[in-house]
Formats: C-alpha cells, sequence, structure tokens
C-alpha cells in the first residue's frame, strides 16, 4: 500500500509538473494573437483615412429617354487620386460620364461628344439637365454670358488633391446619366458607382431633388 501510495504521488508531481510549463506557453500564444489581430485592425484603419469620403450627394429629375445629371462633394484623404469614371444599374440609364460645363466660346468644340451624332443635341435639349445647366450656375443665367452658350463635354477625370475637396455642382462638373431608362421622380434614390485613379471604387446614393 505504501508503494502504491508513493507511486500515485510521484505521477501527480509530475502532471503538476508538466501543466506549470504549458502554462506561459498557452498564454504566450494568446498574446500573439492579440498583437496580429491589432496590427490587422490598424492597417485596415489607416488605409481606410487615406481613402476619399463624398457627400451631399443627389440627382435632377428627368425622364425616360432623356438626360440627368448627379452632383456631390469629394474629400480627398492622405494623397492625391482623380475620378476617372462613374457608372448607374441599367435600370437607371444607359451609361453614365464624368463630365463639366463649359461655356461655347469657338475655342472649346473640340471633344468628340460634341460631334458626336445625337449626342450633343441630347445635351443641348433635354429639359431634366442640360437647359438646367444653361441657367443654373455659379455664373448667372444665360443673358448674364450674353452670346455664348453653356454646353457639356466629357473630361478624363476630376482631380481631387489630398486633404482638399472638389464640388461636382450645376453649371460645373457632373457626372451625366445618358438615355435614362425610366423617369427620375423628387424623391427617388439611384446608386451611383465612381471609379478613382488610385483603384478605389466607391458606391454612394443620391437622392433625386430639384437644384
Amino acid at each position: 500500500m505504501n508503494a502504491n501510495h508513493k507511486l500515485k504521488r510521484t505521477v501527480l508531481a509530475a502532471v503538476a509538473v508538466v501543466l506549470a510549463a504549458a502554462g506561459p506557453l498557452a498564454a504566450c500564444g494568446s498574446d500573439d494573437e492579440a498583437a496580429e489581430d491589432t496590427t490587422t485592425t490598424t492597417a485596415a484603419d489607416t488605409a481606410s483615412g487615406s481613402a476619399v469620403s463624398i457627400d451631399d450627394v443627389w440627382a435632377r429629375p428627368g425622364t425616360a429617354g432623356g438626360n440627368s445629371a448627379v452632383y456631390m462633394e469629394i474629400t480627398g484623404g492622405d494623397t492625391d487620386d482623380a475620378l476617372v469614371g462613374a457608372s448607374v444599374p441599367t435600370e437607371v440609364a444607359e451609361s453614365a460620364e464624368v463630365h463639366e460645363t463649359v461655356t461655347d466660346d469657338g475655342d472649346d468644340m473640340t471633344d468628340d461628344t460634341m460631334t458626336d451624332d445625337g449626342t450633343s443635341d441630347d445635351h443641348m435639349t433635354d429639359d431634366s439637365a442640360a437647359d438646367d445647366h444653361m441657367t443654373d450656375d455659379t455664373s448667372g443665367d444665360a443673358d448674364d454670358h450674353g452670346s455664348d452658350m453653356m454646353t457639356m463635354r466629357e473630361v478624363d477625370s476630376v482631380a481631387v488633391p489630398a486633404g482638399g475637396s472638389v464640388d461636382l455642382e450645376p453649371g460645373g462638373y457632373h457626372v451625366m446619366l445618358l438615355n435614362l431608362a425610366k423617369d427620375l421622380a423628387v424623391g427617388d434614390t439611384i446608386e451611383v458607382t465612381l471609379d478613382f485613379h488610385s483603384g478605389a471604387t466607391e458606391k454612394v446614393t443620391a437622392e433625386v431633388k430639384e437644384a
């Protein structure tokens, strides 16, 4: 009996030694995993902080077969970037392009979109967007421009400076929606995807409202 009792005590002592040694190792493993999680979160937060932010997104009303325009404020992140493209679901419009409004003084009619059959006429006659651009801009109405005519053309990009902002607004840069697939009424919302030079893609929701 004494021998068996001593054997049991020896076994229990050995188990205690093994458990004591394993405890610190398990604790170290938990610390390493926590450190890895913290690093990953920090990196994600840093990447998020460097991205552009987009506010005040809205669109003009329009009728099926016509055009409309989307406006917004884009604020730059940690590095310079540029808006290089846009798109909308096909149930909203046939296509979307980044445009700017310019004064036609005889020197600006160089863009291909201005000579494409039907495109120029659509921009100049659509009540939902073109006519509004003619009278609703930061410099006044059409009479203020004398004989000059306000027109629109597609641009390759719109610069977004680091830490700065750029406004897409009536009379300036905007996202043009071409050949609407349905009427856009005040209160409707549409999804717009914006592509940036950095490779970032931002999806925003625009509410349709009057200017």
